[in-house]
């Protein structure tokens, strides 16, 4: 009998359901060191998300907040290094986009790629999402929000693999808050 192997996505940095450390929250702004193994046959390329399920109703949104999108990472890559973004040590043909920070609440001092996690109330999850995806190029515009990038990705999918990290509430209010 073969031994079934688990599409899994894992951070140095962190154990799934484990608090994400200082170092990659708030003004920080560095990506956490991730590594996958794995993957399914047929993955033509690899996407990923990280968002915040526990966004405060005072806030009105009406999704999860996401706090990075990228995609169009190779089938061949594994891991992105501490610090990948917003640094843009991504591989060759990767695209990052814009967190909620920009796209939905124009915070100051945000750039494209990470967008460190930030909760304003109480401690919150943190999903990484990493998706195998069956197309090797996908096409999103670089304005898009996190539904278009849903929209686009999730039909390509395979699967997912998921990591998830607590972290807040937050020491520090947002710039412009």
């Amino acid at each position: 009998m073969s031994e079934l192997k688990v599409f899994m996505l894992k951070s140095s940095a962190f154990e799934n359901g484990g608090t994400i450390p200082e170092k990659y929250t708030e003004m920080n702004q560095v990506s956490p060191a991730l590594s996958w193994e794995n993957a399914p046959a047929g993955t033509q390329s690899f996407a990923l998300s990280v968002t915040d399920p526990d966004v405060p109703s005072m806030f009105n949104f009406p999704r999860c907040f996401a706090h990075w999108m990228i995609y169009n990472l190779p089938a061949s890559s594994n891991n992105l290094p501490e610090g990948a973004s917003p640094a843009g040590n991504i591989p060759a043909g990767a695209k990052e986009l814009n967190s909620d920070f920009i796209t939905a609440f124009h915070v100051p001092g945000f750039k494209t790629g990470y967008g460190a996690p930030w909760p304003p109330d109480a401690a919150h999850r943190y999903v990484f999402t990493l998706y195998a995806l069956k197309s090797a190029n996908l096409e999103i515009p670089a304005d898009a929000d996190y539904t278009e990038f849903a929209k686009i990705v999730l039909p390509q999918t395979i699967t997912t693999a998921t990591l998830i990290g607590i972290y807040g509430p937050a020491k520090n209010p947002l710039p412009g808050a």
